[in-house]
């Protein structure tokens, strides 16, 4: 038996519930028995919520050796770091002269510097090393691929008509081409001249600035193809270098 006490509208009232017997159930009210029936209704129990426990998935970082090379040929102005410091993404960590701008040679992420191999005044051609560099790289967890529409097969590309064939330098030879569009203004070598790497070999007037083209490697010049005046193409051949 359950004895509770209330009070409403300012009478007080002890009630006494008996065991259920089924659907029914005794209840005393100030002493006067009632018999009760009960409702078969059962709570609605709210439905579980399903959680799904999702693992954020953790970017992971990891070191990688990312040598910083020369954009284009030209001459080191100034170094700003030194070995074993500490650089972040963006910091400038040399300038060097180029086609008579200076240009600054930047971190392309956070890492360390390992080894300057440049130094101030040195000539350099485009793809040297000039800092071996230990950059942190952080790997995105790749997102599932979708799935790729079924393209309609595309129709067979009409045939281009062959470009004129460009001079072949002799067997052995590489040859030294225009890095861009523009105008022989000086040849500073002959034909069977030794030449070292670095050194100068003709002058080319291109968007209004003056650039030294100067020899990847050190050999022998071969066949010349343009004089002083002479207008090329990016990528042209210049000489032959043997």
């Amino acid at each position: 038996m359950k004895n509770f006490k209330f009070k409403i509208d300012g009478v007080d009232y002890e009630v006494s519930v008996n065991e259920l017997e089924g659907n029914n159930a005794e209840v005393v009210v100030n002493g006067k028995s009632f018999n009760v029936e009960l409702d078969n209704e059962q709570p609605t129990a709210s439905a579980p919520v399903a959680r799904v426990a999702q693992s954020a998935a953790v970017p992971a970082s990891k070191k990688v050796a990312a040598n910083i090379k020369a954009p284009l040929p030209g001459s080191i102005i100034k170094v700003l770091v030194s070995n074993g410091q500490s650089v972040k993404r963006g910091d400038v960590l040399l300038t060097m002269e180029s086609m008579k701008m200076e240009n600054n040679v930047c971190a392309e992420s956070d890492g360390t510097i390992k080894n300057v191999l440049v130094k101030q005044g040195q000539n350099v051609m485009q793809d040297d090393v000039l800092i071996e560099f230990e950059g942190t790289v952080v790997e995105a967890a790749a997102p599932a691929p979708a799935p790729k529409p079924q393209a309609k097969p595309a129709a067979a590309p009409k045939a281009a008509p062959a470009p004129a064939a460009a001079p072949k330098p002799a067997g052995g030879a590489s040859a030294v081409k225009a890095p861009l569009p523009g105008s022989i203004i000086k040849v500073l070598v002959s034909e069977g001249q030794s030449i070292k790497r670095g050194d100068v070999l003709l002058t080319m007037e291109s968007m209004k600035m003056e650039n030294n083209i100067m020899a990847e490697k050190d050999g022998v010049v071969g066949k010349i193809y343009v004089q002083a005046g002479k207008s090329v193409m990016q990528d042209d051949v210049l000489l032959d270098l043997a």
